[in-house]
């Protein structure tokens, strides 16, 4: 069997270890920039608050909520914390995210547990006593049913979900619970009225895919219990590495652009440190009215370095901004990532100038590591730093 480990609320609840007065009141932990909640506690949730809401529309449902910036950096010693503690369980243990982790309780040191159950409660406990914040536990067949089980009984949940209880199960989850269904699989839920989870898994195999192709019938499949993903031993390069803003509406270009120079050195390190490169990259930027306008650029060769990549930034940029009237929101994805290996210069790619990038990005890097990110950054960047701090009502 699988289980999925979830952290409850995790950057609010990081928040109220940290401030221990917060603990019991509406709590909405907000993102860079401020404007959107990417955690809110149970008080806030009771209100009908959601996580990835926008901030604006949080305050209507939850008048006097407190709202805070995330604190990220307490919000990795805490998920490290979490995963020490699993760890000394689960000695193969995939990390989703920052929140969540996947084990095998096949390979728990002593075996498979008699009493799934009774183990996810005495690991919870020990949780909440050495970390102060609580974890939801589902344990399935497969790792679908598992992440569905561990979003049943939030916060501080535990729910087994054996073979001969599947259909009792997914008969009681709406088809919108199921993770990664999305907007597109909701709308054709809705068109072939499969208004449950077992509606889903048990419709024709042959419109699942029609509509949904593979990744459909493999959902399928999981849903009852067959268990086609592993947990991941190895740790898997990302396919695309990407970051976004949020702030006021802004109409001021330099600023704007700076925020998006302050990506492409978040994205480009984060890269380096995987050993990849990149082939295309995507700008996007959101108006006022939040709707996004991307823009894609397809590089002539791979590559890994700021000076490489800023020409075509700065050319999506310019395409964009005209379009982009109000920014709120500027965001970066580097696409396409493969392993550096031995670059293969192009025909008319000047190579004296590709080293001496190169020599420069390596020295940036090593400034990085050492002093931290914020430590060097070009000048442009400059007005992003100043105006980092989100324009939020915090109380202390």
């Amino acid at each position: 069997m699988i289980t999925h480990i979830d952290a409850d609320a995790f950057f609010a609840s990081v928040l109220q270890r940290k401030y221990p007065k917060l603990r019991g009141k509406p709590l909405l932990a907000l993102g860079m920039g401020g404007g959107c909640v990417i955690a809110a506690s149970y008080e806030a949730k009771a209100m009908g608050v959601r996580t990835g809401m926008r901030l604006v529309e949080a305050r209507k449902l939850c008048k006097g909520a407190i709202e805070m910036p995330s604190d990220f950096e307490e919000t990795a010693v805490a998920s490290h914390q979490i995963a020490s503690i699993l760890g000394e369980q689960c000695p193969v243990l995939e990390k989703m995210s920052v929140d969540e982790w996947f084990a095998d309780l096949k390979l728990l040191q002593g075996g498979l547990p008699k009493n799934p159950g009774l183990w996810a409660q005495r690991m919870q406990e020990d949780i909440v006593l050495r970390v102060g914040i609580s974890v939801s536990v589902g344990i399935a067949q497969s790792k679908l049913l598992a992440k569905m089980a561990s979003e049943y009984r939030k916060p501080a949940g535990v729910t087994v979900v054996e073979q001969k209880d599947i259909e009792a199960f997914l008969r009681d989850r709406p088809a919108a619970a199921i993770p990664g269904i999305g907007k597109r699989r909701s709308l054709h839920a809705e068109a072939n009225r499969w208004e449950t989870a077992w509606d889903i898994a048990t419709a024709d195999t042959e419109i699942i895919n029609r509509l949904f192709g593979k990744p459909g019938r493999e959902m399928q499949l999981e849903l009852l219990g067959h268990r086609l993903y592993e947990v991941e031993t190895s740790c898997t390069p990302p396919k695309s590495i990407s970051r976004c803003r949020s702030f006021r509406a802004d109409e001021n270009r330099g600023a704007i652009f700076s925020s998006l120079l302050d990506h492409v050195s978040y994205t480009i390190l984060k890269m380096r440190r995987h050993g990849l490169v990149c082939r295309e990259i995507t700008v996007w930027l959101r108006n006022g009215e939040y709707r996004h306008n991307g823009r894609n650029a397809r590089l002539p060769q791979p590559m890994d370095t700021e000076e490489q990549i800023l020409p075509y930034v700065r050319q999506c940029f310019g395409r964009l901004y005209a379009e982009t009237p109000r920014c709120t929101q500027t965001g970066l994805a580097l696409c396409g990532l493969q392993s550096k290996g031995v670059l293969q210069y192009s025909l008319f790619e000047d190579v004296k100038r590709t080293g001496s990038s190169e020599q420069i990005q390596e020295k940036l890097d090593e400034l990085h590591t050492r002093f931290g990110r914020m430590s060097v950054t070009r000048g442009s960047a400059i007005p992003a730093k100043k105006e980092s701090r989100p324009h939020l009502n915090i109380l202390h």
